[in-house]
């Protein structure tokens, strides 16, 4: 009877035990792919070689970053600014421009679809702070969630706040359900919390592919695998050089073992007979430089890039380039483009959330609806090529000239300025033309 009573509880700390590992090393991976592809890959580096080699101070470590070079690579999304037009009054449209602005909405955007492509899950979090909106961008090692039926259930959400001096007792975290808030110190102890008053989660979950059957989606372990071999491959090749750059010195018909210290200028006594000389090691830098090269190709196709992406030879292929005539880049932007259209109306509704409640004299109405339009990568033409498309475009009347103004000055961020653009400059040419009469 006593064993059997204790069997749940047994059971229960298994589970626990089990998931607090898989918590771990999911925040762990997290960090590491982060660190790769900010430049921060050395410590790492250094600890694959204290594993492997029995000296490993002897060796110069050596990386390039490859992770950060694929993932931008991969993340085109944002290739353009997308067209964003809010569908409401002309308050909510001035509104969200001023949001957009201060929360410089682009730039977390695009660094959003490139954490997305490393990490595959990750959640933007609109917040008030110090009288404005923000918006910050979470990562998995920073966050715990629980769901409810699906992966898109999100029932609570905890974020980590570290300290910046390191100390574990200076941890705290927030805890946030639709209903309340709060915030804990690093025993898990309440230090303050009360009602949720937004009445949502105030965070967006950003996938690289629709979820399944998991909130944290699997994916990017061959990219972080191919860097480390990369890595080690490099220190490896450095090493060769420099022990193939320096001969070893011999000599032939000594009367017994030990070296002399010999040099330019200094003269040697050997036995009658004897010989000194240097040789050079064989080593194979070209089968090296040959299997770094071999493992970026591998790394850039398993990808859906062309092996010339990550070729050393410098070329001046642009982003579009790269995109226009690749069916498998073509396929995938589309797909990220459909996913993060409906993540920007999501991010809509929720900034609306945060804004209104802190704004109560100046809100967004609810009626308000965001449009997002993503541009789609053209091949690269001359001007003269570009003016005879809008020209028939235009004769087609599939276009006006306020779409043409508007691909041709990104600047113009809505229809109503191309227009003003265009109306400014008739007004212009007309004067000039009555000038010269």
């Amino acid at each position: 009877m006593l064993f059997t009573s204790q069997v749940p509880a047994l059971l229960q700390s298994v589970l626990d035990g089990a998931r607090a590992s898989a918590t771990t090393a999911r925040k762990a991976d997290a960090a590491k792919r982060l660190d790769f592809f900010h430049d921060g890959q050395l410590p790492h580096l250094l600890e694959q070689l204290e594993r492997k080699f029995a000296q490993p101070e002897k060796l110069t470590p050596v990386f390039v970053n490859v992770v950060k070079k694929i993932v931008c690579q991969l993340a085109l999304v944002y290739l353009d600014t997308p067209k964003r037009e809010v569908e409401g009054s002309e308050a909510d449209k001035e509104l969200f421009a001023l949001i957009v602005e201060q929360a410089d909405l682009d730039a977390v955007m695009k660094t959003a679809s490139r954490y997305v492509k490393l990490l595959k899950t990750c959640m933007i979090r609109p917040v008030w702070r110090n009288g404005r909106l923000d918006l910050d961008l979470l990562t998995p090692d920073l966050l715990d969630v629980e769901v409810g039926d699906s992966p898109r259930d999100v029932l609570k959400v905890m974020v980590t706040h570290y300290a910046e001096s390191g100390r574990t007792d200076e941890v705290t975290y927030s805890l946030w359900t639709p209903e309340t808030w709060k915030r804990l110190d690093w025993r898990g102890q309440e230090i303050e919390g009360g009602p949720n008053p937004y009445g949502v989660l105030p965070f967006l979950p950003l996938w690289d592919r629709t979820p399944t059957d998991s909130f944290w989606l699997p994916g990017g372990d061959d990219l972080v695998s191919i860097q480390e071999a990369i890595n080690l491959k490099l220190t490896d090749l450095l090493h060769v050089i420099e022990a193939q750059g320096f001969g070893l010195g011999w000599i032939k018909g000594g009367e017994g073992g030990g070296t002399i210290d010999a040099g330019p200028g200094q003269m040697v006594e050997l036995p009658e007979g004897g010989e000194l000389g240097f040789a050079a090691p064989e080593a194979p830098i070209e089968e090296v430089v040959a299997a770094i090269d071999k493992l970026l190709k591998w790394a850039a196709i398993s990808n859906g890039l062309s092996a010339a992406s990550l070729s050393t030879d410098p070329t001046s292929e642009s982003g579009v380039s790269k995109i226009v005539g690749n069916r498998e880049l073509e396929e995938m932007r589309r797909d990220d483009v459909g996913l993060f259209r409906g993540y920007e109306k999501r991010l809509f509704g929720l900034i609306r959330a945060v804004w209104n409640h802190h704004n109560q004299g100046q809100k967004i109405s609810e009626a308000a609806a965001l449009r997002v339009d993503f541009a789609d990568p053209k091949p690269e033409t001359s001007e003269k090529d570009q003016a005879a498309t809008w020209e028939l475009l235009l004769g087609m009347g599939l276009i006006s000239p306020v779409d043409a103004a508007m691909e041709r000055n990104p600047d113009l961020a809505t229809r109503d300025d191309a227009l003003a653009h265009l109306l400014r400059v008739r007004d212009e040419t007309a004067a000039l033309t009555e000038n010269r009469v």
